[in-house]
């Protein structure tokens, strides 16, 4: 069983930091105090936890022992096989894909080929969940994949790569699921980057089916 968020309202001031840092979106800020609104959408991993700076936040019934998934850190772990590729025809369909890493963290943040480009920014799921991505999503952009929820420092590192290659554009691909917040990513990395570049917003429910977004101003 999941362990149960407790709040403790006497030492919450709503400040509203631990409804930044649930990507479930099972928090929110309800006549200035945190709350529970969708205990559903709790995950129990506790990331909500070492946001709050008053300590009003605990799972009294957490494993001792959790088994949070590693992340990795925002650290220069750039892949040594980075480069560009070419047309690739597979059984299926031909591969619209230039470049390799994909992975955002893997990709170096100065590289040429992200400069002056069409970003893709999409999360991994929605990679998988939608059948037409290489030629719907990936044609003519460069790809970065990333999981909001386990890839960390994903907007210090997008804003990094934002401002040191001024792309064209920037279309955002994620899921409908509550712990998808990868808009929010590109919304802060957009906006630390001081950049205006057009970004678009694309969202893919559980069945594979597209829902656009409106382009943020």
């Amino acid at each position: 069983m999941k362990p149960r968020i407790l709040i403790d309202e006497s030492k919450c001031d709503g400040c509203g930091l631990c409804v930044e840092a649930c990507h479930e979106g099972a928090l929110a800020i309800v006549d200035g105090k945190a709350k529970m609104i969708r205990e559903d959408y709790c995950d129990g991993m506790g990331d909500c936890l070492p946001a709050c700076p008053m300590g009003a936040l605990s799972f009294p019934d957490a494993d001792p022992e959790p088994r949070h998934i590693p992340v990795m850190s925002s650290g220069d772990c750039s892949c040594p096989s980075s480069g560009t590729l070419t047309h690739s025809d597979g059984q299926s369909g031909r591969s619209e894909l230039r470049q390799w890493p994909v992975k955002m963290r893997l990709v170096p943040e100065s590289s040429p080929i992200l400069k002056d480009a069409d970003l893709l920014l999409i999360a991994d799921c929605s990679a998988f969940a939608y059948a037409g991505t290489h030629e719907d999503f990936i044609k003519g952009r460069r790809v970065l994949m990333c999981c909001p929820k386990f890839d960390a420092g994903s907007i210090e590192k997008l804003t990094d790569i934002l401002s040191k290659n001024e792309p064209k554009s920037l279309t955002v691909v994620r899921m409908s699921v509550p712990c998808c917040s990868l808009d929010r990513v590109a919304h802060g990395a957009v906006g630390a980057s001081g950049l205006k570049i057009p970004l678009r917003t694309i969202i893919i429910d559980q069945k594979g089916s597209v829902k656009e977004g409106e382009p943020v101003p």
